[in-house]
This record gives C-alpha cells, sequence and structure tokens, in this order.
C-alpha cells in the first residue's frame, strides 16, 4: 500500500492570493530560500543554467475529499521538496490554483516560464476548466494526479485537453520517481521545443516505467446470458425513478425506458411515517451481517433503515425497483434524514438497483448489466496507477452480492463516507477477487459508450476517498485509459463476468457508438 502522510522536510508554498500579491511572492520566491535563480527575461528561461516550470497545484483547502483531515499545503510541500530534489536542473515555481478564477493569475506570469506542471491535488469540478484554460497558453504541459485525490478532476480534465488535441501527457502513478522521470524532460527545453515534440518525449519516458499487465487468467465464471433482442425489448418498457432532481412529475425518455422524477418533499412525507421498529429491525440486521460496525452510531444506522423503507415505498407506488437518488445534495440541504447507502445496497443484493448521485445514465448502465447478466452493477469513482496496472474503482454504494442475488455474499463493514460525517452510514464491501470484470458507461444523449476489462486482484483499505476500494488489474493498455476516458463522466459501472463483447453488442443494438477504453 502506498504511505501518503509520510512528511518530508517543508519548503514555503505559495496560497492562491490577490493578483498583485500573487506576482510579487513569486518574484520573491525567485531570489529567497526556495534555493531559485533569478531569470529576468523569456530566453534566460530557456538558455540559463536552470529551466523555470510553473508547478501549478488544483488543490481547494478545507474540502472533505479526499478526506477531512487531508492537508493541501501539507501534501504541495512535499510535492515541491520531492521535485527539486529529484529534478536539480529544473526550478520549479509552486502556484496554488484554489478557485477557477485564480487561473488568470497563471496566464499572467506565462512569460516567466518554460512550461507547466499541473498537480491534481483534491477534487473540485470547477478546477477541470483551470486546466483547460492552462493548456490553452500553449506550453509545455504534464498534468499529474494524486492517487485517491485529484482524480476526477485528472481523468475528466485530462482526457478533454486530448480530445481538444492540446499536446500534454497524464501521470497518474502511486511511485513517484515516475513523476520525477517525467518531470526532468522539462530539462531538455530547447527553444524550438514545440508542446507536441515535448509531450511526445515525455510520453516515451512515462511509459517506460508501466508495469505490464501479467497472466489475464481468471476463475471460472460461467454466466447465462440474456438474448440480446430480449435485452432490448426488456430495456425499452424499463421505468425508474429520479428522486431530487429535475422537475417532479416529469417523464424523461430514454431511448425507451422512463425515467420520472421525484421531489424530496414526497419522499419525506413517506419517510415520516414509516415503522420506526421496523427501521430498528433493518439495522440490527445489517449490524449482525457486517464483519463489524466501524464508526456509525446505532441511531443513524437505524436512520439508514427508515430512509430504506421509505425507498421501497416509493419504489412500490411507483411501480418500479430502480431508484437514484440526489443523496450527497440532499443531505445537505436537510432535504433527506439520512443517507440511503445501506439501503441501496440491500436493494442491489435483492434484485433491484439503488443508485447515488440522481444520475440516469449511471442508471441505465447498472440496468444494462442486470438485463444482460441478472448481475447488479457497481458505480465508482475510478482512479489509475500506472506503477501496477491497476485501476481502483472506489464508491460508498456496493453490492455485496456481485454474482446476483442466490449467488455468495461477501464480507462487508459499516462506515460512514468518505467525508467521515458520524451521521453517514454505508457499506465497505470487499468484493471477490480473481474474476474478469466489465466497466463501462453509457451517454444516452450521445448515444456512446465506453467500455473497458480488469481482473479483480483485492481490496484497497484506505482512509482516502470513498469506502469500497475494488482493484483490477487493467487488460489491455492503461495509457489509452487516459485519453479514452471520454469527458462526459468520471464513473464508470463495473459488473462481474467477461461480458465486454455481449455488452457491445447490447449498446450497438441501442444505437450506441461504442469506444473501447482500453
Amino acid at each position: 500500500m502506498c504511505h501518503f502522510n509520510n512528511h518530508s522536510s517543508c519548503v514555503k508554498c505559495c496560497h492562491a492570493i490577490s493578483r498583485r500579491g500573487f506576482v510579487k511572492c513569486c518574484g520573491a520566491a525567485l531570489a529567497t530560500n526556495w534555493g531559485l535563480t533569478s531569470v529576468t527575461s523569456k530566453a534566460n528561461t530557456l538558455s540559463g543554467r536552470r529551466v523555470r516550470v510553473g508547478l501549478i497545484y488544483l488543490s481547494r483547502k478545507g474540502s472533505s475529499w479526499p478526506w477531512p483531515k487531508f492537508d493541501v499545503h501539507i501534501r504541495e510541500k512535499e510535492i515541491l521538496a520531492l521535485l527539486n530534489k529529484g529534478c536539480p536542473g529544473i526550478e520549479f515555481v509552486p502556484l496554488a490554483v484554489r478557485e477557477s478564477g485564480d487561473v488568470q493569475k497563471v496566464v499572467a506570469l506565462k512569460d516567466r516560464f518554460a512550461g507547466y506542471l499541473v498537480y491534481c491535488v483534491t477534487l473540485s469540478w470547477n478546477l477541470t476548466e483551470a486546466m483547460i484554460n492552462i493548456g490553452k497558453i500553449g506550453k509545455p504541459m504534464v498534468v499529474a494526479d494524486e492517487f485517491l485525490g485529484g482524480s476526477g478532476v485528472f481523468l475528466v480534465g485530462y482526457s478533454k485537453l486530448c480530445q481538444q488535441g492540446t499536446p500534454a501527457v497524464g501521470v497518474a502513478t502511486t511511485r513517484m520517481s515516475d513523476l520525477v522521470s517525467v518531470a526532468r524532460c522539462f530539462a531538455d527545453i530547447k527553444p524550438d521545443t514545440t508542446p507536441a515534440s515535448f509531450a511526445r518525449h515525455c510520453e516515451r519516458v512515462y511509459r517506460k516505467t508501466f508495469t505490464p499487465y501479467g497472466e489475464m487468467k481468471c476463475v471460472e465464471d460461467r454466466i447465462p446470458l440474456t438474448n440480446i433482442g430480449q435485452c432490448v425489448e426488456r430495456f425499452k418498457k424499463y421505468r425508474f425513478l429520479i428522486v431530487g432532481r429535475g422537475k417532479p412529475g416529469q417523464v424523461q425518455d430514454f431511448l425507451g425506458a422512463k425515467g420520472t422524477y421525484v421531489g424530496f418533499d414526497e419522499f419525506r412525507a413517506i419517510y415520516d411515517k414509516v415503522d420506526c421498529d421496523e427501521a430498528r429491525e433493518w439495522a440490527d440486521r445489517w449490524s449482525k451481517k457486517a464483519d463489524k460496525v466501524v464508526e456509525p452510531k446505532p441511531d443513524w444506522i437505524q436512520k439508514a433503515g427508515a430512509v430504506y423503507l421509505a425507498t421501497l415505498e416509493v419504489l412500490r407506488r411507483y411501480g418500479t425497483d430502480t431508484i437514484t437518488m440526489n443523496c450527497l445534495g440532499g443531505f445537505d440541504r436537510g432535504k433527506l434524514p439520512a443517507y440511503p447507502c445501506l439501503g441501496f445496497m440491500q436493494l442491489m443484493n435483492d434484485g433491484g438497483h439503488g443508485v447515488c448521485e440522481a444520475i440516469p445514465d449511471d442508471t441505465l448502465s447498472m440496468l444494462m448489466a442486470r438485463i444482460l447478466t441478472e448481475r447488479p452493477g457497481y458505480v465508482s469513482d475510478p482512479v489509475l496507477d500506472t506503477s501496477k496496472n491497476q485501476i481502483v474503482y472506489a464508491h460508498c454504494v456496493a453490492t455485496t452480492k456481485v454474482f446476483g442475488p442466490a449467488g455468495k455474499s461477501n464480507m462487508f463493514r459499516i462506515r460512514t463516507l468518505h467525508d467521515h460525517d458520524p451521521r453517514g452510514t454505508c457499506a465497505q464491501s470487499f468484493l471477490p477477487e480473481g474474476y474478469m470484470t466489465t466497466s463501462f458507461r453509457t451517454n444516452f444523449l450521445r448515444k456512446q459508450m465506453v467500455i473497458h476489462q480488469a481482473k479483480a486482484v483485492g481490496n484497497l483499505d484506505s482512509d482516502r476517498g470513498c469506502r469500497t476500494q475494488l482493484i483490477g488489474e487493467v487488460r489491455g493498455d492503461i495509457g489509452k485509459l487516459f485519453r479514452q476516458w471520454n469527458n462526459f463522466s468520471w464513473h464508470r459501472v463495473t459488473v462481474y463476468g467477461d461480458v465486454k463483447e455481449p455488452l457491445i453488442e447490447f449498446g450497438k443494438a441501442l444505437g450506441l457508438d461504442i469506444v473501447e477504453e482500453a
């Protein structure tokens, strides 16, 4: 396991400040205890003894992601110290972009730098566009990911750079020497170096650090699949609920499947009438089945039981077994009395679907997986690690019966969510290893489906990010994933089984274009 809190010696770091103060800070930094030499012109930046690079941190202080105790300032100092030690021929000037508007300060200083190393420290979606705007400056550029930290911004932002034709190289690894190897390429910049030639050079250097995928021999896993014609027919007849977004009562068509929007007021009225004793029974049942209850208190597990009973009732009223809910926003605004994660686990274990974040495309992908295989999918926020050829699929809602309602159950623990709020309860599911998995996602507006595969090789147990963390060894070219991730979503839906080809056939039958990601 990678150790994230190995504090190295600290050096001075710039924070987000006013433009005048920002420029003054950078100028002072060049002559003070960072050990950086003074450079007076763009020409000297390239022809002098050391090349100057803007080290741009995309980070948000006070964020609950990757976890509340994560100190962005300490981590940024560690990164700077590591790069300074490993790249003696380069001056790294740290500039923190905390808000989207801060990128204009970076643009104002563009003549000071030969290139940029953009480091995605934390998850803050408004900083994705900041990455794009830095790319528009048109200088040599490296984009790096903090593992289980800035991964969403990294994957969505970097793939968007690629799609727009902006030359850059992306680095996602837990072995920091890999990043240092790529960063050293800045020392090779010459006056005639173009962003494109620099990116190609970095790509060659970075790929030498990749761990090739090993033998993909998996546990035998025969799955009786539904005929594709029947899959399409069932899909187009399906109904599901979207709670906490959109106009209540509105029905939206998704290539035949219908999504009905339900307001939180209606859901809360149902919640207020649930049987408290029955909710307590569900809380006790989950607690006894769990390997252990780690942080949550019994009263909040009971509230989760009440949310589950309200969910069952709203599903009954609308005649469906599939629901997606704006859980994070609803709870933050006081519209949702507790998180639905444990209840969603139960729904999936019983053959239905509970999908977080009120996202129809995730829900429809889950639906496709179950119609084809009779198995639940698993929505996740994936993270890449080229040093191990691995992808970590992390989320706070997960099934414990990946082989379907009649299949074996795996161990789980009851935990708080990624924000460690004691009021939150979810299942940390330790999913089976040794099996081939297929991960995909649809976008019905664009009529597109992306898909890749990985062998399940274990479970990470890190305080960073979401609680369930399935580790997969990527089948194919992990480097291709960087560019093919596509910018419409961070999420992927993983289903157990070697079902890439039938899912592609299913997607084509629905009129979707297919992108093979790896």
